[in-house]
């Protein structure tokens, strides 16, 4: 396999590996160095061309940086992305599977330690097992819901501090919230959500995804409802929270949003063209948006325990509780420093790059 160093500016190491035989390609991104090994997912994608995956992979590596740094975690920020499709002399070709995990060990070996991958959007636990075959550079799962089951609960957490915060309740007890993603993350958000009394309106683009949560129409019957995805955003609620893919907060639509808090499990929320955009729009309409970086940390606190041996699973779990005060604490500080949230989190993930601040969260 053909493996080259991108260099790029800002970025500690950025990576591609390219096997014409299996139509493998791929790229990896670490931001930096300074704050521990890198860490991030593995996201198997299909990207329209090389200039997307790329900007992709290093967009991500830097908000997991931001994600470790407000979390406390002595981890920095990396990722993956893998094309599903190869692309040369503008043509397409289909990844093959036969050498695709060797492939994909091989990449992640060649950075030496620098790099742990773990779960992420189309990557799930059976792929991450056979690809530690060929790497010992990932995280490690007890079964196949524990990450996404760590992630719903870091959302969970900060949602109930963004409740305190803005609503000044301290229980999602009769709230409204809708979530767009009825995935692994979003379905259990919306278990911890029904089993504390709110009600929930779900939405997927994949109809099959509907599926998922027939159990829990079962069991929570007078506090579901399902709709079509397309609208849910422009529903009456007091939480909105996208678990789908990012680019969710679209500056085309915050005129139609209706909720007071948003708060989710998806990276990237905010339109991709223009976040700091959106996020001023949001201000300006009075809603209160908790970075992903701070809201979908929990799956981190989890891997973090493994990568640096510093905890048991359970004891990682339990850890993931701290969110809420984290929350709390960069609410109470945007409040008082006049910047959003979002601003907080940056620049105190900046510390790790070296642009000092005053925040100590």
């Amino acid at each position: 396999m053909d493996i080259k160093e991108i260099k790029t500016e800002g970025y500690e190491r950025v990576i591609r590996g390219c096997d014409e035989k299996s139509n493998f390609n791929s790229f990896i991104a670490i931001h930096t160095l300074k704050n521990g090994p890198a860490f991030g997912g593995i996201r198997y994608f299909n990207y329209r061309d090389n200039v997307r995956a790329c900007l992709d992979v290093k967009k991500l590596a830097e908000a997991m940086t931001e994600k470790c740094a407000v979390a406390g975690i002595d981890l920095s920020g990396g990722k993956t992305a893998i094309q599903k499709t190869f692309y040369k002399d503008n043509k397409a070709f289909k990844l093959k599977q036969n050498n695709f995990y060797q492939c994909l060990g091989e990449l992640i070996n060649y950075l030496k330690g620098d790099y742990y991958g773990g779960l992420d959007v189309g990557f799930d636990y059976s792929m991450l097992q056979e690809l530690r075959k060929y790497t010992d550079f990932t995280t490690q799962y007890s079964n196949p819901d524990i990450g996404s089951l760590c992630t719903a609960f870091g959302v969970y957490n900060a949602l109930r501090a963004g409740v305190k915060f803005k609503l000044n309740k301290d229980s999602v007890k009769g709230l409204k919230i809708s979530i767009k993603g009825i995935g692994k993350v979003g379905y259990q958000l919306a278990n911890y959500l029904l089993k504390n009394g709110a009600e929930v309106i779900l939405a997927d683009k994949n109809i099959d995804k509907i599926e998922n949560v027939k159990s829990l129409q079962s069991e929570f019957p007078n506090q579901i409802k399902i709709i079509d995805h397309a609208i849910l955003h422009k529903e009456d609620v007091d939480i909105y929270s996208p678990c789908a893919l990012g680019n969710d907060i679209r500056l085309s639509r915050i005129k139609d949003l209706k909720c007071k808090i948003i708060c989710g499990g998806a990276n990237n929320q905010l339109d991709i063209t223009d976040p700091e955009e959106a996020e001023r729009q949001l201000i300006t309409n009075n809603i209160l948006y908790i970075p992903d970086t701070l809201a979908n940390a929990g799956g981190v606190f989890r891997s973090a325990g493994i990568i640096l041996n510093i905890r048991t699973e359970q004891e990682s779990f339990e850890s993931i509780k701290t969110v809420y005060d984290r929350t709390l604490n960069i609410l109470n500080t945007a409040t008082e420093e006049k910047l959003s949230p979002a601003d907080v989190c940056r620049q105190i993930g900046q510390q790790i790059t070296g642009k000092p601040n005053n925040f100590k969260i």
